[in-house]
């Protein structure tokens, strides 16, 4: 008779947003067991119901040290965590040897600094980096509207803008985001984030935006070209589609099966009582977009 392996000990470090939690749980339904290691001032006090510790930005002597104690052999790296200002860390012993290491990461961008922490945890310290999608499948957005509510000719339209945008600023390792509304780029996401991009079209004139009496663009949230996707995925969740609904747009597109929505349900829920559509775009319509 077989004997059923059992799942490896996932280490979850965590950042600020509702991700975080939402994958501990879906670890957990699924009979993983967990350590929560929250980054301090990133990680919101919720983590405290699931076996966790707390860990400065900087400490990576601690954070190794945790993860070898709870005998974790997976990782994921999940959450918004702010660029850090490496004049301002304090690094402890091991942080100190890798930060040259990390300074040489952070001038290749967000994706290089990610790569470079997966191959430091997987090539020296014997971890596994997986992704949040491989540890909770249900969360990976699929194809299709989501929502009642559906784009219109005008709204596909300006689908197809913004995806060329967001491919474009991905290809550059700028960010995930782009809105268009009327076929016009309204707003690329930068360093600050997609809420910030979103607080800033709620800003523009309400003749070059839709409002939320006469809804009108939409927000695309695609993964960069070539993009480590186990550490740093597009995601929506409710707080996404109350910025959106606030900024006046139609709705938000994302790529199907690149893309996580937390909570899927109440992100479909709060998009319908708004107005808003949510669609799941395939890798050929995206790619149809791109030409």
């Amino acid at each position: 008779m077989e004997t059923e392996t059992k799942p490896r000990k996932l280490g979850i470090a965590a950042g600020s947003g509702p991700l975080p939690i939402a994958l501990a749980e879906a670890a957990l339904s699924s009979g993983r067991e967990i350590f929560v290691i929250g980054i301090k001032g990133a990680a919101g006090p919720e983590i405290e119901k699931f076996p966790h510790a707390w860990v400065r930005l900087g400490a990576m002597g601690e954070f190794l040290r945790l993860l070898k104690e709870q005998r974790c052999e997976d990782i994921v790296l999940i959450g918004g965590v702010k660029r850090p200002n490496l004049s301002a860390l304090f690094p402890d012993s091991t942080g100190r040897k890798i930060m040259p290491r990390v300074a040489k990461w952070m001038m290749q961008g967000d994706d290089g600094l990610l790569r470079g922490l997966s191959e430091f945890f997987e090539k020296e310290h014997g971890f596994r980096i997986v992704g949040a999608h491989e540890v909770a499948k249900d969360l990976l957005a699929p194809e299709g509207v989501l929502t009642s509510v559906v784009p219109t000719t005008s709204h596909e339209a300006d689908i197809d803008v913004a995806v060329r945008a967001a491919l474009t600023i991905g290809a550059l390792d700028i960010g995930q985001g782009a809105v268009s509304c009327r076929g016009v780029v309204l707003a690329l996401e930068a360093v600050e984030g997609t809420d910030r991009m979103l607080e800033r079209v709620a800003s523009l004139p309400e003749d070059v935006r839709g409002t939320t009496s006469a809804r009108d663009g939409v927000l695309v949230k695609l993964s960069k070209p070539g993009q480590e996707r186990r550490v740093d995925m597009p995601t929506i969740g409710v707080d996404t589609v109350e910025k959106a609904a606030a900024a006046g747009l139609a709705g938000i597109a994302v790529e199907a099966g690149g893309a996580l929505v937390v909570d899927g349900e109440a992100v479909a829920k709060a998009a319908n009582r708004s107005g808003l559509f949510v669609v799941g775009l395939g890798r050929s319509r995206i790619k149809r977009a791109g030409l």
